[in-house]
């Protein structure tokens, strides 16, 4: 049995022991409780953490960890029911993203490792390949900065007194050079630890090592940088707008000649004009809320949306979710934006043409962020509530590129072809077009159209490497290791 399973194999008997106790194991659907773990990953991702009070801060950290323990839990009851299955190796996934978000990386790489196992040559297979090399480097890099800054740091000192208690101009000069060669390794080596812990997401190790070149060598050239650096990671990594503000404010104000002083002053207009319509919009929004709708849902009694909202103001409640959604997008804030167009689509789903704008929205930003298979998912969303959209032919095809980019060639075939049913005059008909000949092609004659050779990781060149031979195989290896 491999070791990955072996380590993970206790909190999966607990979740295992858990469903049966209350009796519903296989009660709901895999895909369902799929849904219901990314909904609490994406409040928790998509928290603000507030640091104007300790107190306030130590809520927030409490809240968004009880989200990422339910998340967790979640996904490794997933990863109990079905093993092997392509839920379960999304589950591995986000259990390795949760917890390199705890710090946790030999968790994280185990759960990495269970994809590779599982599904080697799959589109997740690969990230959790890279995954793990992105974790043994960064991990490698931090150690090997660390050394070298604790080596030069104090070495740059002792050069410099040197440089001073000297007395010939040579050795004066070169002490100096030496001394100001081995400050410059020290510096380099902190900014660079500083990178790979951000690279891991460990944003706090990062903000505090940025900090420490900044105050150890305010003179330097990448000090302005790593202070540059910090109010970045707050604005676009943590969210926190109320600690990233006066970290831009320190580039500006310690190193005002410097480039990323004028960088910081003009991102600081912009943010604030783009908070300043997101809290105008939500305020909006508020002011037009039936509060006995809220009474009533906070009663645990339902509401049906048409009396969310005061009558008569549906269509500029739409606009302001909209808004408020463009505004995350420009902070970069997806999570946010994402939440924003999800409340839109549930609050004002008999708005027809808002709602499927919104959740068309969604998997547009899902997919711009690299998360296809939660894409694919939206998109599909968008399709089954409003097939008669105007948005229905773009995401018919843009699902088929996630379908493509997450290796799943059949359904990416299927979808090409879906798309040019429907839109013969279609902006990417001609695409769609030249991506199916291509699958339709049998280039070795085996009988296995290209994209099913793809789709099960053998070769359109080779008859004799073919989705049959393969399968054959597997199944003699297995035969022969009983």
């Amino acid at each position: 049995m491999n070791r990955c399973f072996v380590n993970l194999s206790y909190c999966i008997a607990l979740v295992m022991i858990a469903a049966v106790i209350t009796g519903c194991a296989n009660v709901m659907p895999l895909s369902v409780k799929v849904q219901n773990a990314d909904r609490k990953f994406e409040q928790a991702q998509g928290m603000t953490i507030r640091a104007d009070t300790p107190e306030n801060r130590k809520a927030d950290l409490a809240k968004r960890k009880e989200l990422y323990d339910t998340a967790l839990a979640g996904y490794l009851e997933i990863i109990a029911q079905d093993p092997t299955g392509k839920y379960a190796t999304y589950s591995h996934f986000q259990g390795a993203a949760i917890y390199k978000k705890r710090f946790e990386w030999d968790k994280a790489t185990e759960h990495y490792q269970a994809i590779v196992d599982i599904a080697p040559s799959g589109f997740l297979g690969g990230r959790a390949k890279s995954g793990i090399a992105d974790i043994r480097k960064n991990r490698q890099v931090i150690k090997d900065n660390r050394r070298t800054y604790q080596n030069h740091a104090p070495l740059s000192k002792d050069l410099a007194m040197r440089a001073k208690e000297a007395t010939a101009p040579e050795d004066i000069e070169l002490y100096n050079q030496q001394a100001e060669d081995s400050r410059d390794k020290a510096v380099r080596a902190l900014y660079d630890e500083a990178r790979a812990y951000q690279t891991l997401g460990n944003s706090e190790e990062a903000i505090k090592q940025f900090e420490r070149v900044v105050t150890e060598f305010p003179e330097h050239r990448l000090a302005p940088q790593a202070q540059f650096q910090v109010g970045n990671i707050y604005f676009y990594e943590l969210y926190d707008y109320i600690g990233g503000w006066p970290a831009y404010i320190k580039v500006i104000e310690k190193f005002p000649d410097s480039y990323e002083a004028s960088d910081a002053e003009t991102l600081l207009k912009e943010t604030e004009t783009t908070l300043t319509e997101i809290a105008q919009d939500q305020a909006d929004i508020k002011k037009y809320t039936n509060q006995k709708a809220l009474d009533y849902i906070q009663a645990g009694r339902k509401v049906l949306p048409s009396d969310l909202y005061v009558a008569g103001y549906a269509d500029r409640i739409a606009q302001n979710f909209q808004n408020i959604g463009s505004g995350w997008v420009k902070m970069r804030n997806y999570p946010a934006a994402i939440a924003a167009y999800r409340k839109l689509a549930e609050n004002l789903s008999y708005k027809k043409f808002h709602a499927a704008d919104a959740l068309f929205r969604i998997g547009d930003l899902y997919q711009k962020d690299g998360q296809y298979q939660r894409a694919i998912a939206a998109f599909e969303d968008m399709l089954t509530k409003a097939p008669e959209s105007t948005w229905r032919d773009e995401a018919v095809y843009q699902q088929a590129v996630c379908f493509r980019a997450v290796r799943e060639f059949e359904k990416a075939y299927e979808s090409f072809k879906a798309y040019m049913s429907i839109d013969k005059e279609g902006k990417y008909y001609r695409e769609a077009e030249q991506i199916v000949r291509q699958y339709d092609l049998d280039q070795d004659g085996d009988g296995f159209k290209f994209y099913v050779e793809q789709e099960a990781g053998t070769s359109d060149k080779d008859p004799n490497d073919n989705p049959d031979a393969k399968k054959q195989q597997a199944e003699e290896a297995q035969q022969g290791g009983m």
